[in-house]
């Protein structure tokens, strides 16, 4: 069943005002906690344990199962560009494969669980039972496969003569990816419902890229590219054909763009399902235009806009409460955006978090160590309750 709607019928461009965007929500933090009469101190104490080194291939984070048992990674040789983002005639990457390590929680040890043959991606979604890789074929065409964490058995999901790449999981059983054929441009979004449905949003006669699905609610997200170079983000409520169009709504991230600065939006953030997370709907991302980390609530108003969480954030994970574990290039924080965006320092080194449902390792942390490794770390909080302290200066 074919699902469309024309470029104009999305919502009219705006210019980006992302930065008095971000500077309107601190201010009005701001008033709301000058009216409170108070602050609020957070305080999160936490231990770090270092795991080990595993390869890595200096573009493809690796990917952590949802119970930290796992972490699927590159190696081999690194695919190029043209490759890793489904461009017509890209080489098939024969020399690239992946490796799955097994993290031992008693012993802290880490080691080769199995490894699965080229030609094969690492794919940037996951869930409980398995994790998303795809196999560029000689031929030109693409498929796309699951992983089981614990057997390494593969199961191909889409594997139809297309070129089909960027998939994810839905938080039930749905899954996102974009297809074109062979010899044509133009990537059309295609959603498959758990039933096995299928629905397509045409390209609009531009590229869909890089969709991820909500972890609390039936909403998509996924970046569109005009011709003219404009990158949008797209959203859809996916409940039903009926529903996509009449929630679909979007907004301008930069003009001028392309493929590979809309990938970096998406570069460290997979779309894992199983972890805990903030209550509310939000959208992370990494935003190209300002060259920082941005949240998005698109149900907090039809005009809402991203707002930034931190200055040189490079990457985040939600946390409860509404908080984030958030990493720039120098350091991991601990932020409250609901707090005139407090934050406590927790680490002096980059450190790009995944969260996990393991009490004991709440998150693994990944710090590239040299062009072809990186180290993990285990972050186990031990303390994140609030703590009310009125007259208390922010917390840094």
């Amino acid at each position: 069943m074919m699902v469309g709607c024309s470029v104009e019928s999305l919502v009219p461009p705006k210019t980006n005002t992302m930065r008095p965007e971000a500077q309107k929500r601190l201010y009005e933090i701001a008033q709301q906690e000058m009216q409170r009469g108070g602050t609020e101190a957070i305080r999160f104490q936490a231990n770090l344990q270092s795991l080990c080194d595993i390869p890595y291939d200096s573009f493809m984070l690796p990917i952590v199962s949802p119970d930290s048992r796992y972490v699927a990674t590159v190696t081999g040789l690194s695919p190029g560009a043209p490759t890793r983002l489904a461009e017509s005639g890209a080489p098939s990457p024969l020399g690239t494969s992946i490796e799955v390590w097994r993290l031992d929680q008693a012993t802290n040890a880490c080691s080769v669980a199995y490894r699965i043959p080229p030609p094969m991606l690492l794919g940037r979604s996951a869930d409980k039972s398995g994790f998303i890789v795809e196999s560029p074929l000689p031929d030109g065409s693409r498929d796309i496969g699951k992983v089981d964490w614990e057997s390494g058995q593969l199961e191909w999901l889409v594997k139809d003569g297309n070129v089909n790449a960027f998939a994810t999981f839905g938080r039930n059983g749905e899954l996102a990816w974009c297809s074109r054929p062979v010899d044509a441009s133009g990537f059309t979004l295609v959603i498959r419902e758990p039933g096995g449905r299928e629905l397509d949003l045409s390209s609009q006669g531009g590229n869909w890229y890089f969709p991820s699905w909500s972890n609390q609610a039936d909403r998509l997200y996924a970046f569109w590219i005009a011709p003219s170079g404009m990158i949008k983000l797209a959203t859809m409520n996916t409940e039903s054909p009926d529903s996509m169009l009449s929630s679909l709504r979007d907004i301008n991230i930069m003009p001028g763009g392309s493929v590979e600065l809309a990938s970096q939006a998406v570069a460290a953030h997979p779309v894992i399902h199983g972890v805990p997370g903030n209550e509310h709907e939000d959208y992370i991302f990494y935003h190209p235009g300002e060259r920082r980390v941005v949240v998005w609530n698109p149900d907090e108003s039809e005009t809402s806009l991203p707002f930034v969480l931190l200055d040189q954030a490079v990457a985040a994970s939600p946390d409860i409460g509404g908080r984030y574990i958030v990493s720039t290039p120098t350091e991991l924080r601990y932020v409250d955006p609901s707090r005139l965006h407090r934050s406590i320092r927790l680490h002096d080194q980059v450190a790009i978090p995944r969260a996990t449902n393991d009490a004991n390792w709440r998150f693994i942390l990944m710090t590239p160590a040299d062009d072809d490794t990186i180290s993990l770390r285990a972050l186990v909080p031990t303390n994140q309750a609030p703590t009310y302290t009125p007259g208390a200066p922010p917390a840094s």
